[in-house]
């Protein structure tokens, strides 16, 4: 989760950036959040391009541009990204609705307020949400099986647009889907655990029916590290 702070106080970037780092731990353990911090809006409008944040935090009142007009810099932009104002005010609520905002936290706030504004704003939907781009081409996470190499190329096995092929890197594809629902299964090989029905023996078998092999001098490794990754996405849905 890629997330911005917009706010023209170093305390106040601070606060929310602690409170983001609490929730991500407590909600998303194996999932930290990256964070950058911006003095205004002009200085964050400057290099803004599309899809570079999940996650805006805006304060409405700065000097130079303020929170609403960043937001509709925003918006021309971005139709998308999950915007949060941070005011002290209720004044500009009704105009948060214009830009298309996902949250509103008044301050001063509680650790408990920004829990349920995240909450309410959709993280999880956020989370499901989220791609990656090879070429020309965007790919929901959510509906990559597995990724595999083949010659020259990578294989990104989907289930909607059967294999995808791309003559990169498989390390380049490997940073790409460090997210924590692919785990290796050997050198040149990642699977998406969120479409894991079982392991049966020295293999994944997917909710496709496809079979996925995995290292044998791994097994006791990559065994544990499925089901914790089962006991943390069931905790994230209790929690959520």
């Amino acid at each position: 989760m890629k997330a911005a702070i917009i706010d023209d106080l170093l305390e106040c970037q601070n606060e929310i950036r602690d409170c983001l780092h609490r929730f991500f731990t407590e909600h998303y353990a194996k999932d930290p959040v990256q964070i950058e911090s911006f003095f205004s809006g002009e200085e964050f409008l400057t290099g803004y391009t599309k899809d570079s944040f999940d996650l805006i935090f805006i304060d409405q009142y700065m000097h130079g541009l303020s929170g609403i007009e960043t937001a509709e810099g925003i918006r021309k932009i971005d139709e998308l990204v999950v915007l949060v104002f941070i005011t002290n005010s209720r004044e500009h609520a009704i105009d948060s609705y214009h830009v298309r905002a996902g949250g509103y936290l008044l301050k001063p706030f509680s650790y408990d307020d920004f829990k349920q504004t995240l909450t309410l704003a959709g993280i999880a939907k956020l989370r499901n949400a989220r791609f990656i781009s090879i070429e020309n081409d965007k790919i929901l996470l959510r509906e990559i099986l597995w990724c595999d190499l083949d010659g020259h190329y990578i294989q990104i096995h989907t289930t909607q647009r059967g294999i995808l092929r791309y003559r990169i890197p498989f390390s380049t594809a490997a940073a790409m889907l460090n997210y924590p629902q692919f785990l290796t299964c050997y050198k040149g090989c990642m699977v998406n655990l969120d479409h894991v029905e079982k392991i049966d023996g020295l293999h994944f078998v997917l909710t496709t029916g496809d079979r996925i092999l995995f290292s044998k001098r791994d097994k006791k490794k990559i065994e544990s590290d499925y089901h914790t990754y089962l006991f943390q996405k069931a905790r994230e849905d209790d929690l959520l």
